[in-house]
């Protein structure tokens, strides 16, 4: 399977963008379908069908498909399926709302996730794009205070004033399903919009909640839907998350013409505890060579309801326990080999220092690694055999 050279990709979104007049272009080695200003559900939705219905036209006139996935099983390639809400009048309320939505990011990760694939890595993670923060372009908030705060770019959700001045949310992986796309991004700036509309200015997170927000953010790209986060230290199941936040939108649901009878396959996925990170995987059992899956892959969603039929007959999967200390002291150790740099496990949760750092400690007094000091490298870590 081949990919196709940036030249090429610009000629295809210069002529898709001249014949339906959208921002369409190429990032990242990928066509990227800026899908214009929505107000409904259905205008979503018929957009999205008609600008992929011509674009698969035209590449197949070249031999070639589409490849609407969040990663790819052998090129270093991330996607996303970034949705951009409202209109920010005000950047301090837009950087007080991205504290707000930490919180509910990983819910969006766990119903988007569709990247279990990438760079010869198979099934780990349900979202390896999520896992590896999308080569450092989504990343958790850095929690801002608008007196100091500096324009910020690439994280999960936050303002993006530059340009169309939007809450950006990069968190989702890119859809294989546009029936699905256009529900989730109906739900995501249906949630959005009634954050929005109870922006809590004096509300400052403690340590305790960051650390919670990031292991609900850990487990959502390791599990998908059968996640259970942590809320308030109690175990939700991340299917009931998402339900209550899809009862607490109705009204904004409403304004796009939506309920939530109307969002079907959200509905059967919640119901099954199945992302489309699950299709994937199930393909693989078939066609366990990386390059075979990449081909396989890319025929089948020329089929566009292909995730919309594999759920209507799809196992419900169980839900996973909450993570606890022990399955984060195992990430973490997993990170150690011989003479690991300390700030290398950082990257193990994505938690702060004075976190990690606790981690580090308490993994030296199991006795499951050792540190050793030195002046040119600093701290090194090396594992007990």
């Amino acid at each position: 399977m081949r990919s196709v050279e940036t030249p090429k990709l610009v000629g295809f979104a210069g002529i898709l963008g001249s014949e339906f007049n959208l921002p369409i272009q190429v990032d990242w080695n990928t066509l990227e379908f800026a899908m214009g200003i929505n107000s409904s559900l259905e205008e979503f939705w018929n957009r999205v069908k008609s600008v992929t219905d011509r674009a698969a036209q035209l590449v197949r006139e070249f031999d070639l498909d589409l490849f609407p996935a969040g990663a790819h099983p052998v090129a270093p390639m991330f996607n996303s399926s970034h949705i951009h809400v409202g209109t920010i009048y005000d950047e301090s309320l837009g950087i007080y709302m991205e504290s707000q939505l930490m919180r509910y990011t990983p819910a969006f990760a766990a119903l988007a996730a569709n990247s279990p694939f990438t760079e010869w890595r198979i099934g780990e993670f349900k979202s390896y794009r999520v896992r590896h923060i999308a080569h450092d372009c989504t990343r958790p908030v850095t929690l801002r205070d608008p007196q100091f705060a500096q324009p910020e770019w690439g994280t999960d959700a936050a303002p993006k004033i530059y340009g169309a001045p939007t809450l950006e949310v990069r968190i989702t992986d890119c859809a294989s399903s546009r029936r699905f796309l256009a529900e989730l991004a109906t739900f995501v700036a249906a949630y959005v919009h009634y954050q929005g509309t109870k922006v809590e200015k004096a509300h400052k997170m403690t340590p305790e909640e960051y650390r919670e927000c990031l292991t609900n953010r850990w487990a959502a790209a390791k599990y998908g839907l059968q996640a259970t986060f942590s809320w308030q230290g109690k175990p939700k199941p991340a299917v009931e998350l998402i339900s209550e936040m899809l009862d607490e939108c109705r009204s904004e649901l409403a304004r796009l013409g939506a309920k939530r009878s109307d969002l079907s396959i959200i509905s059967k996925a919640l119901e099954k505890r199945t992302c489309q990170a699950d299709f994937v995987m199930t393909l693989f059992d078939h066609y366990p060579d990386p390059h075979l899956l990449a081909s396989a892959y890319g025929k089948l969603v020329r089929h566009w309801e292909m995730f919309e039929e594999y759920l209507e007959n799809a196992p419900t999967l169980e839900p996973v326990p909450m993570v606890d200390k022990e399955a984060v002291i195992a990430e973490h150790l997993s990170w150690v080999g011989e003479g690991t740099h300390f700030y290398r496990l950082r990257g193990a949760m994505l938690y702060p220092a004075p976190a990690t750092d606790e981690i580090i400690e308490s993994m030296i007094e199991q006795e499951l690694i050792r540190r050793e000091v030195t002046p040119n490298c600093g701290t090194l870590l090396y594992r007990v055999k």
